[in-house]
């Protein structure tokens, strides 16, 4: 146990590190860097608290997983930079008019400074953790039952979204005038009508970004065959998206990324719930005993 916990905080060490040097080379406008100087010691202690949760969430799924060696490397990168970075920043990008201090570039910047770090914790910790002896079971796809599932997924995604977005989030005062210039609130379906009406394409944005989110965890449902651990697998990853928002942001005053921070971790929580169950449905039916 303690030297478990020690390659962990070794791990949290090198995520820190690595996203620092990144942040530090990487071409970001100077517009954003003049914002990032704030120099306030807590802020590290935050991101720490953000690197112990993603590395052990990569420690999770490690220790889990029925792959090793480069193929468990790859498809863990892929994932977590799929679901931590692009996937966040894509949003970044369709609410762009709220963050006029980013350039595309500024966002480009954002994700490979998170693709950086996680190659170097997930290498290190997949040579520290994995398991080397475990005998590969190929599950095979099917591709109709995947794309059905990911259809529910898309339509859940939107639900959940809006649900926790209108009822969680747009309850703060400060994050209503951040977005609209005004602190004026609708009722929920009168919400919905004024989304509708201003910004339509919203909706099929947020129904495509779930079904992306269902479309990353597939390679986890292959390499996790456990179906608990597989679930909580899930939640660990779509919590990655929510618990960097425990550090203070540029971007968002501190009342507004805190109402993302409550709106994101309970929404992705439950939201991954949903996911597991989905892709798990299937494959707890046992087939019917003839009796004849």
């Amino acid at each position: 146990m303690i030297k478990t916990f020690f390659k962990l905080f070794l791990a949290t060490v090198l995520y820190t590190i690595l996203f620092m040097v990144a942040n530090a080379l990487l071409p970001f406008s100077h517009e954003f860097r003049d914002l990032g100087s704030s120099g306030n010691p807590m802020d590290l202690l935050f991101f720490l608290i953000s690197s112990t949760w993603i590395c052990f969430t990569i420690f999770f799924v490690v220790r889990h997983t029925q792959y090793s060696g480069k193929k468990l490397f790859i498809s863990l990168v892929l994932v977590l930079f799929f679901i931590q970075y692009f996937m966040t920043q894509i949003e970044t990008l369709f609410f762009g008019h709220a963050f006029t201090a980013l350039t595309k570039m500024d966002i480009i910047s954002i994700m490979l400074a998170g693709l950086f770090p996680t190659i170097g914790v997930v290498a290190l910790l997949v040579k520290l953790f994995q398991n080397k002896n475990i005998e590969y079971v190929k599950n095979k796809i099917n591709i109709k039952e995947i794309t059905a599932k990911l259809s529910i997924i898309g339509i859940i995604y939107l639900i959940v979204y809006m649900l926790f977005g209108y009822f969680v989030a747009w309850q703060f005062d400060e994050l209503r005038l951040f977005y609209t210039g005004s602190t004026d609130k609708l009722s929920f379906v009168g919400q919905m009508v004024n989304i509708s009406r201003t910004n339509p394409i919203t909706f099929p944005f947020q129904i495509i970004r779930g079904i992306l989110f269902g479309l990353a965890i597939v390679p986890i449902k292959n390499m996790i065959g456990n179906k608990k651990y597989f679930k909580i697998s899930v939640c660990l990853l779509y919590l990655c998206t929510a618990i960097v928002l425990i550090i203070p942001n540029v971007l968002f005053p501190d009342i507004v990324r805190i109402a993302h921070l409550i709106e994101m971790f309970s929404s992705m929580l439950i939201f991954g719930i949903i996911v597991g169950i989905i892709f798990c449905y299937n494959n707890s039916k046992k087939p019917a005993l003839n009796t004849r």
